[in-house]
């Protein structure tokens, strides 16, 4: 007898996927993406594969479990029919009566996921846990397409500022800056994890030195000297921001090349410079992500 289970999506169209290998959860909105039936690739670990080595412990236990409800009602309906009672005229008479119900289906519900993703490179809609992962259907890292949609909102909220109250605006603009640091910061470590060696991005001239050292890839080479310039000095207004309060200190002194008569006065962070940063880093991230091949 073969019985065929249909494996519902949630309530947004979503259908949940576990990867073999390395077992973490994911879901995928079947529909979307490349056309046909390609193999399904993990946004964790990448491990490729058909879409049937990717079905969840719970979607199995519920497909079994419909399956034996079916065998099992049909089996309680046969004997049913064999049920009778004794024959109160007969000397010896014996009846039997059939009781019980079929085994019960084990439902499940598919779990909330944190980050909600459409590959820019094939359409394919997907959620996973954190942030960075693999495309489901195309196998297209996703770092580049976040770390964009980071700057996105980096960009908004400086326009929230330009309609905000003076004190609010210049918070704003303040967290413009920290969140567009720690953006490509997040995505430099990402898309460099597979590497041999450890970097951080939150000091970009060290990140720039260990690059060229390990792997010949200069980061600096789509800037021109100013510019370079100006993105390590809004590195290091971020890094008083979060560890200064924003004060300016005589290591910033030393590294900016600033007036030491500032020492002590807070560091100025205007809406202009914070999108010619956003833009500069765009760039960066783009020669980065096609400049150093994740391993």
């Amino acid at each position: 007898m073969e019985i065929s289970v249909k494996i519902e999506s949630d309530a947004d169209g979503y259908t949940g996927r576990e990867c073999p290998t390395c077992e973490k959860y994911f879901k995928i909105k079947f529909g979307t993406g490349l056309p046909g039936d390609p193999e399904c690739h993990c946004p964790y670990c990448n491990h490729t594969g058909p879409q049937k080595e990717f079905w969840t412990k719970q979607q199995i236990e519920y497909a079994q479990s419909v399956a034996m409800h079916q065998l099992s009602g049909q089996f309680l309906a046969q004997l049913k029919k064999l049920e009778r009672r004794p024959d109160p005229r007969a000397l010896i008479s014996i009846g039997f009566t059939v009781k019980g119900s079929p085994t019960p289906v084990a439902y499940y519900r598919e779990e909330e996921l944190e980050e909600r993703v459409t590959c820019a490179a094939c359409t394919m809609e997907y959620t996973i846990y954190g942030a960075f992962g693999f495309c489901p259907d195309c196998g297209v890292h996703n770092s580049l397409q976040i770390v964009n949609a980071n700057f996105d909102l980096v960009l908004k909220t400086l326009d929230l500022a330009q309609a905000a109250p003076a004190d609010l605006a210049a918070k704003l603009v303040d967290n413009a800056l920290e969140d567009a640091v720690s953006s490509f910061d997040g995505f430099g470590r990402e898309h460099c994890s597979t590497q041999p060696f450890k970097i951080s991005f939150q000091s970009i001239d060290g990140a720039k030195e260990k690059l060229l050292r390990e792997t010949g890839f200069d980061l600096a080479d789509p800037l021109d000297s100013p510019a370079w310039s100006f993105v390590t000095e809004q590195f290091q207004k971020r890094h008083l921001l979060a560890h200064r309060m924003g004060i300016i200190d005589a290591d910033y002194v030393s590294k900016t090349g600033c007036a030491p008569s500032l020492l002590g006065r807070k560091v100025t962070i205007t809406d202009s410079d914070v999108r010619t940063l956003v833009a500069h880093l765009k760039t960066l991230a783009g020669v980065l992500y096609h400049g150093v091949v994740r391993i």
